[in-house]
């Protein structure tokens, strides 16, 4: 294979298995621009990792129960769903990789989705353990 070959076949891979995107740890309130948080919220983690056709965005802070129940309740298109104990999905250098941080359940908690009728593979998922004040967040969506 030429040159040109090999790059075409990088691009094709990195389309395909997408790409890391960026991971940070401790983002200051005032630093974090993907969306508006609750007043409270601390110890902010995102990564955003760009996908086959689209980004998947997670991140995850501290609040207290009031002020998340007050925030997800503002987010556009998520419903509350009736579950306490679930798994949450979370920040990670890229989704799969062996990474601790990957995903965690949440025993007693909050959940609000939304799912695209037309497409099951894109949603919203915030989520909040009473255990740890920790709320999360991951969308998969155009």
């Amino acid at each position: 294979m030429n040159r040109s070959h090999h790059l075409c076949l990088l691009i094709l891979l990195a389309v395909v298995a997408g790409c890391g995107g960026g991971v940070r740890s401790d983002v200051p309130a005032d630093d974090f621009t993907l969306r508006t948080l609750p007043s409270d919220a601390s110890a902010i983690h995102f990564a955003i990792n760009p996908g086959i056709r689209n980004p998947n965005s997670y991140f995850e802070f501290t609040t207290s129960e009031t002020e998340f129940l007050k925030w997800a309740r503002q987010q556009p298109n998520v419903q509350q769903a009736v579950k306490t104990h679930f798994i949450v999905y979370r920040y990670a250098g890229y989704p799969g990789d062996a990474d601790d941080r990957g995903s965690l359940v949440v025993e007693d908690g909050y959940l609000f989705e939304w799912y695209d009728p037309s497409d099951g593979d894109h949603g919203e998922h915030i989520a909040y353990d009473k255990a740890t004040g920790r709320a999360y967040y991951w969308s998969h969506t155009f």
